[in-house]
């Protein structure tokens, strides 16, 4: 078993990997983490057939780890401790702060590297059945995102107090991205399948809950035709309450851990993790 850096040549392997052991993989994703930090994109392969993967973005002061993946067959073999550590290690001596969104099967694991947990966070699916709602020219005008660079680089540094821009503007250029924003808040969405659209990120600043729903009614109207989902944090009454009331249905489970520096996330602000 070998474990080395990603090729782009790798994304359609991934794809497979995340379907068989059923994960959301958005291609176009990977391939941009591998084009802003190909050194912290790491394969395990099996003569020369890749069997696993861990991936990291990384910001200003912190790490997000991604897409740690083993291919089903080779589980339980210590495969997914060697990988991770390659990327952990790397990570550990450059971050002051590192983040993950943790099966709750591996929180164990990740908490014998001093990862702590901090909040659950529920993917929340809606398939189409929506309350009826009105939406008008006048809205999707009032939601159509010209000034959206400048609001989301005043309230993501709000929420994550960091500069998190080198990657967030181009995860946010495709050719499927629907992009919203009001003065105290923006949103971003992407096809990432045939079935299914993605709903992040999403920030509003906590206590402007009225422009959150106008975007939740735009999302649901240029988007009603696919499934939409999206990451939230539980622990926001808020904002669990609009997926709620929008119909969205919670299908699984994951856990925010931390590993470092507590820099203090305002948790409140996120609608919506990105992928």
């Amino acid at each position: 078993m070998f474990i080395g850096w990603l090729k782009f040549s790798d994304v359609n392997e991934l794809v497979k990997i995340s379907e068989n052991i059923g994960w959301l993989l958005d291609g176009y994703h990977v391939k941009l983490m591998m084009m802003h930090s190909p050194h912290l994109c790491y394969g395990a392969y099996d003569n020369g057939k890749l069997i696993g993967a861990v991936m990291a973005v990384e910001y200003q002061k912190s790490a997000m780890i991604k897409y740690f993946m083993i291919e089903k067959s080779y589980q339980r073999q210590g495969i997914g401790k060697r990988v991770f550590e390659t990327l952990f290690y790397t990570l550990q001596a450059e971050y002051e702060t590192i983040h993950i969104h943790a099966n709750p099967d591996l929180v164990k694991f990740f908490e014998r590297y001093g990862f702590t947990s901090v909040m659950e966070v529920g993917r929340f699916i809606n398939v189409g059945k929506v309350p009826p709602f009105n939406f008008t020219n006048a809205h999707a005008k009032e939601l159509d995102g010209d000034n959206f660079d400048s609001v989301i680089a005043k309230i993501d540094k709000e929420t994550f107090h960091e500069n998190r821009m080198d990657f967030l503007l181009d995860e946010m250029e495709r050719n499927s991205s629907l992009k919203l924003s009001l003065p105290n808040g923006f949103q971003h969405s992407s096809i990432v399948n045939a079935r299914s659209v993605y709903l992040g990120p999403w920030q509003v600043r906590y206590g402007h809950e009225e422009e959150a729903e106008k975007m939740m009614r735009g999302v649901l109207y240029f988007r009603g035709l696919k499934k939409v989902v999206a990451d939230v944090p539980l622990g926001q009454e808020h904002v669990v309450d609009l997926y709620k009331r929008y119909h969205f249905q919670s299908k699984q489970r994951f856990i925010h851990m931390l590993y470092g520096k507590n820099n203090d996330v305002r948790f409140e602000n996120i609608y919506a993790y990105s992928l």
